[in-house]
């Protein structure tokens, strides 16, 4: 046996690892401009999880091993308090356990929803599933299956009591907690060294559930609370495309006009001059325009004018530009003759009762917008959240509607039910039936992904087996967002995190909101 292959094995891994720290550090530096690069930056890209094994962890990277308390009921939570609903139902039944012996990578098959390779410390208890040749199938971190050599693990039976949600039925929704539920999405958003979170689920058309794990600012020891509020990167973009949508009710837009006859100077491809650029080709990423550093910090009638900022004819090419939402959000404030904020205040906000804004002047408390996290170390600041954000008059303003929402999972959550509820909310009417219809109607855009481009959103056959969903994902700062839901049912999940792993998933989806929204359909939607 070559003895030298274990130290190269550690070398190349802990260079990699070094590697990746740096380029962590680098993009947490280069992101603090007005607009992350990460709003953007290979959003699209389908990276592959990284492979650890057994001999490849240290003392540093023990975060990513699953620990006995990473599959134990008794992990960390928020302290129950009267304002809690009613205690979670209970079943007793008696179940089969693997206990670990001696530390053991669990190993993937190609039909298992496990990582490649994950790590279960000794002493740790796993539930038994089935077990084949010199293997058990074991099942860990909320709802992740994989493989372990039986050697390390012995099954054992034991009578356990399962306390599982409250049933929703109607009215304020329940808070997830001190239950089965509970303790798996914490596995979960732990096994991706999540710092903070916020997840909403809608059920028959409304919020029937939240759920709130890690710090809004680990420093302090400021949990996430319900009304803890996230700058949700891209998400941003499906609210945007809602306000225009409004707008074209009130006959203040028209999504196929001209962007120069709607901004009142010119807004044209300089290689195309006589091809025109709408609303509809900003919010389908098709405008031919493409994100360059610092556009965001220049006037807008400068960036429109500029050649470099365009690839392609206009309406021909598919190309993935915060620029787009940016100048959608300045389209938005022209024809509505107030700022984006203003006008979501006025015409969503306020109406639904909901506590949210592009700019944080306008929310009734700053300090609940959390930090956002690179590991332990803050990447951006609640302080550089909520900095003033308007700039001049309405239509001058296009470095918010990509991605600057500040908001909750639960409000958010209330939003996208107007998306599936025939453009109303609690009886009032905010989107009418046929513009709701055309921003959900698939577009003649060849994205050469996993999904089919709408208007400000996008539809996957991808996401959830036998389902076709509506979903739009972001990252920046740290942030890692999700809206995903299904019309047909009326079902949906929002997932907002504060800082976590960066790996993706085929479907484009970060892999931490890809197994929250698996769960979330598997076990409290089911």
């Amino acid at each position: 046996m070559d003895k030298t292959k274990p130290t190269v094995i550690r070398w190349i891994s802990g260079a990699v690892i070094a590697a990746a720290l740096i380029a962590s550090g680098w993009l947490g530096f280069k992101n603090r401009g007005d607009i992350p690069a990460a709003d953007n930056a290979g959003y699209d890209d389908h990276s592959d999880i990284t492979v650890v094994t057994s001999t490849d962890i240290s003392q540093s990277e023990q975060a990513s091993v699953v620990s006995a308390s990473d599959l134990r009921p008794d992990m960390t939570g928020e302290t129950v308090t009267a304002d809690n609903p009613p205690s979670p139902t209970e079943e007793t039944v008696t179940l089969k356990y693997v206990r670990i012996k001696t530390a053991t990578n669990i190993r993937a098959k190609d039909s298992d929803s496990s990582d490649k390779v994950a790590v279960l410390s000794a002493g740790a208890e796993a539930e038994y599933i089935s077990e084949s040749g010199k293997r058990y199938q074991i099942k860990y971190a909320g709802n992740k299956t994989g493989w372990i050599i039986k050697s390390c693990g012995e099954v054992f039976e034991k009578e356990v009591t399962i306390r599982h949600i409250a049933h929703y039925v109607s009215g304020e929704p329940i808070r997830i907690c001190d239950a089965k539920e509970a303790d798996d999405l914490n596995a979960i958003l732990k096994n991706y060294s999540t710092m903070g979170a916020s997840i909403a689920v809608i059920k028959d058309g409304k919020v029937a559930y939240h759920y709130e794990y890690g710090y809004a600012n680990k420093a302090k020891k400021a949990k996430v609370k319900e009304n803890t509020k996230f700058r949700i990167a891209s998400s941003t973009k499906v609210f945007t495309t809602m306000l225009a949508m409004t707008e074209v009710d009130k006959g203040l837009l028209d999504i196929d006009c001209s962007l120069s006859d709607l901004m009142g100077y010119r807004f044209n491809h300089p290689s195309y001059p006589k091809e025109k650029v709408t609303m509809r080709m900003l919010m389908t990423h098709t405008s031919g325009l493409i994100d360059r550093d610092g556009e965001f910090s220049q006037k807008l009638k400068n960036i429109t004018n500029n050649r470099t900022y365009y690839v392609s004819p206009p309406g021909e090419k598919f190309l993935y530009c915060n620029l787009n939402f940016g100048i959608a959000g300045a389209v938005v404030e022209k024809a509505a003759g107030k700022t984006i904020s203003q006008y979501a205040k006025e015409t969503f906000f306020d109406p639904m009762g909901i506590d949210a804004s592009y700019d944080a002047k306008y929310l009734s408390d700053k300090s609940l917008v959390a930090d956002c996290y690179a590991g332990d170390k803050i990447n951006c600041s609640n302080r550089y959240l909520t900095r003033s954000q308007e700039r001049g008059k309405p239509g001058d303003t296009f470095h918010l509607g990509q991605g600057g929402l500040l908001i909750n999972a639960t409000d958010l959550a209330k939003v996208v039910t107007v998306l599936m509820n025939d453009g109303q909310y609690e009886g009032k009417q905010y989107i009418s039936s046929q513009s709701l219809s055309e921003m959900l109607s698939k577009q003649k855009v060849e994205t050469n992904s996993t999904f089919d481009q709408c208007i400000g959103i996008r539809q996957s056959g991808n996401l959830i087996k036998n389902r076709s969903m509506y979903f739009h994902n972001g990252a920046a700062y740290g942030v890692y967002s999700l809206i995903a839901f299904d019309p047909a049912d009326k079902s949906g999940v929002v997932i907002i995190t504060s800082g976590a792993y960066t790996s993706r998933k085929k479907n484009t989806v970060f892999a931490v909101c890809d197994d929250v929204l698996h769960y979330t359909y598997d076990e409290i939607l089911k």
